[in-house]
């Protein structure tokens, strides 16, 4: 499945061409493309207070967004009445890794 989708990092402008080079935060409620390096330079700038320090892609990426669908099943399941809908709040890091997939990663070689 190739495209033509190009993603350019969010502060140098630079094309990410690779998997292992993308890095992917929420930043005010919006995810933005990174290249490994800006990523940790923009950390350390002012955007630190909005700029999310956790990688949505990656293992912890993946590793939050699956413990926080077991939080969901799980609390589905204990809670009553209308106390189940809290438990989609736990599947916003879920929604958020699969757009981070959907949006960037799968334009991407590994």
């Amino acid at each position: 499945m190739s495209t033509n989708k190009s993603v350019y990092c969010e502060k140098c402008h630079g094309e990410i061409t690779f998997r292992g080079d993308l890095v992917t935060a929420t930043f005010l409620l919006e995810v933005l493309p990174y290249h490994v390096d800006c990523y940790a330079k923009d950390l350390k700038g002012a955007k630190t207070l909005f700029l999310d320090n956790q990688p949505l892609n990656g293992f912890s990426g993946t590793f939050l967004a699956i413990v926080s669908l077991l939080v969901a099943i799980g609390w589905s399941i204990v809670a009553d009445g209308a106390f189940k809908w809290g438990a989609l709040l736990a599947l916003i890091p879920v929604g958020y890794r699969l757009y981070s997939y959907l949006t960037y990663e799968r334009f991407l070689e590994r």
